[in-house]
């Protein structure tokens, strides 16, 4: 490997402390090489997210156990400013740092509002790496995390997933030595500048593009064609007024024909109804004649008497005695002649009531007809009133609506001209401040260029021989992890992203096994290059959680483990830490190791509450 003078910052983890039902516990971290180890989950996923979390870190998540039962989570480190503790509030998310041997204290939001500083700058500062804000990317406590701390869901994916490229790149940059801050915005600033003019020549190019379509005019045609289409519009808008005046009058007096058609087919309605009413009241009268004639004939019968036998029909004869003789039996009946008078009353009133069902019945009659006629002549006058409607509508409507929708038409292609116009007038002042500003703009992109050139120096030179170094630590660490697998590892100079065998992460997806050393092997570069590099603004420490968990099981998983492990353990020293959180045992001879053990017995919060465990 390289050897250098680089002073590496110092961040080094002492202690991990979790209050609950405010009781602090926790767990000591200080070691060269320390590791978490467990039967089946080390718990390091906890305690590292926490760590992080209590400096500033936003992107990753607190387990249940801290949400649940935690008030607070405390992390003490040792920095080359002293010994500080971060403390964060799990309720209110901000984070107070403590320096120990000062006395100095700041209290600041995880998750700040607008204008204030975020807790992960401060951890930066302490750091010693700059936070550093530019038009091409930020440099923040989460992009450095990923050059700091793997976590275990990224083992075996696609490198560095959860931070945008552009934040990413420039990390690298500036943590790699490549840039300085200074360096850094003037380069972002460039390439801003150069974009901001590339998208105003283009406007300017489309604006012109399209003021060729119709013509080229000059301010004086469009001033013409303005007037032009101003005067047309106010002609219109005069005829269309005229036409509306004009209308308003007979629409007044078809509105009264309407009133007067309404009228007729209400007549007709009420005289259909009268009709209706008439016919329904024959039916009872032709009923009640029916049953007077039936009594008038009965009657009749009745008075006439009997003069022939009912069943043979023969004349009945006359029999001797006194008084009038029956008809029937032909005997002697003195009570015949006040019984004829009963019938012949009865015969009378009869004919009586005949009579006055007949003129009943003949009066309805001619109120029916004369419903039926009030009908006819009233269904007459509906459609007299209703053709007399469409015909003034035909005569005096229409043919002015008509006039008016075209004078109404007219106006709006005017006034859409009139607009096109003012438009191309608008766009005629745009282009000449586009060319203003795209002569402004490419001026000061000139500018920031030539500053960017002079801060550039030989950056493009360093960027290369940064690379041939890290891709010399790179191919040193990860080449031991796997030789039959690994020929040829690098670092590529426009991106700083590994490459194993000539093929980038995305391509070795499929196999997890190489991403996995891949990622250790890049963060233990890191760390080496902080060491020996002297440009690199890195704090030599390393935080992996789970980094072998893609390598697989049996005696091929375990063989690439120990390789793994044993790369781990030699490139831990006294100006380094290394915190592994993994289940495999680490070679015994390895020197200063520090191994904390994890069972159900020995949970990684001593003091958690049981219940919310087995929840």
């Amino acid at each position: 490997m390289i050897d250098g003078d680089g002073m590496p910052g110092t961040l080094v983890f002492l202690k991990e402390e979790f209050q609950i039902d405010g009781v602090w516990g926790g767990i000591d971290l200080d070691a060269s090489l320390r590791q978490l180890r467990a039967g089946i989950g080390s718990g390091g996923s906890t305690v590292s997210e926490a760590a992080f979390a209590a400096l500033g870190a936003t992107t990753v998540e607190l387990s249940p156990v801290i949400v649940e039962q935690c008030e607070a989570v405390r992390t003490v480190v040792q920095t080359d400013t002293g010994v500080w503790t971060a403390t964060l509030d799990v309720t209110s998310r901000e984070v107070t740092f403590l320096n120990e041997d000062t006395g100095q204290v700041e209290t600041r939001a995880a998750r700040p509002e607008a204008g204030e500083e975020p807790a992960g700058s401060f951890s930066l500062e302490l750091m010693g790496i700059p936070a550093v804000e530019t038009p091409r990317g930020n440099v923040t406590i989460e992009s450095v995390l990923v050059l700091l701390y793997l976590q275990q869901h990224q083992a075996g994916r696609e490198l560095f997933g959860s931070v945008n490229a552009q934040d990413l790149q420039v990390t690298f940059e500036v943590c790699f030595g490549v840039l300085d801050e200074d360096a850094a915005r003037l380069k972002a600033e460039a390439k801003a500048a150069r974009s901001k003019e590339t998208r105003t020549k283009t406007a300017l190019r489309k604006a012109i593009e399209q003021r060729q379509e119709y013509g080229l005019p000059t301010p004086f045609d469009l001033d013409m064609q303005q007037e032009t289409y101003a005067k047309t519009a106010d002609r219109w808008v005069a005829e269309r007024l005229q036409l509306a005046g004009a209308i308003d009058h007979h629409r007044g007096v078809l509105m009264l024909r309407e009133k007067e058609a309404a009228a007729g087919r209400k007549a007709v309605t009420d005289a259909g109804a009268a009709a209706d009413r008439a016919q329904r009241a024959l039916a009872p009268v032709y009923e009640r004649r029916a049953l007077a004639r039936r009594a008038q004939a009965e009657a009749e019968v009745a008075a006439r008497g009997r003069t022939h036998c009912p069943d043979c029909e023969q004349l009945l004869r006359g029999l001797s005695g006194v008084g009038p003789l029956c008809p029937l039996c032909r005997q002697p009946d003195p009570g015949l002649p006040a019984r004829q008078a009963a019938r012949d009353e009865q015969l009378r009133k009869a004919k009586a009531a005949s009579v006055a069902a007949e003129k009943d019945l003949g009066d309805l009659q001619q109120a029916a007809q004369k419903g039926v006629e009030a009908r006819r002549k009233a269904e007459g006058e509906s459609e007299r009133l209703a053709g007399r409607v469409e015909a003034y509508r035909a005569k005096e409507i229409t043919p002015r609506e008509k006039a008016l929708a075209q004078a109404a038409a007219a106006e709006a292609e005017a006034c859409a001209r009139l607009a096109e116009v003012k438009d191309r007038r608008k766009e005629l002042v745009r282009i000449g401040e586009l060319e203003k500003l795209a002569s402004s703009l490419s001026k000061r992109a000139d500018e920031a260029a030539k500053d960017w050139a002079a801060a550039e120096g030989d950056s493009q030179g360093h960027r290369q021989q940064t690379a041939k170094w890290l891709s010399q630590i790179f191919a040193d660490l990860v080449i031991p992890m796997a030789p039959d697998k690994i020929r040829t590892a690098v670092i590529e100079p426009k991106t700083f992203a590994p490459k194993i065998n000539n093929r980038s992460m995305k391509q070795l997806a499929r196999s997890a096994g190489l991403v996995s050393l891949a990622h250790t092997a890049y963060h233990l570069m890191c760390l080496e290059a902080a060491r020996t590099m002297p440009l690199v603004r890195l704090p030599a420490t390393q935080w992996l959680d789970a980094p072998f968990d893609g390598l697989g099981a049996g005696p091929e998983g375990e063989r690439l483990v120990n390789a793994a492990l044993k790369v781990c353990a030699a490139t831990a020293g006294d100006n380094a830490q290394i915190i592994l959180t993994t289940p495999q045992v680490l070679p015994a001879s390895t020197a200063g190791l520090l191994v904390t053990e994890h069972e159900s017995t020995r949970p990684l919060i001593p003091h958690a509450r049981p219940e919310s465990e087995e929840s």
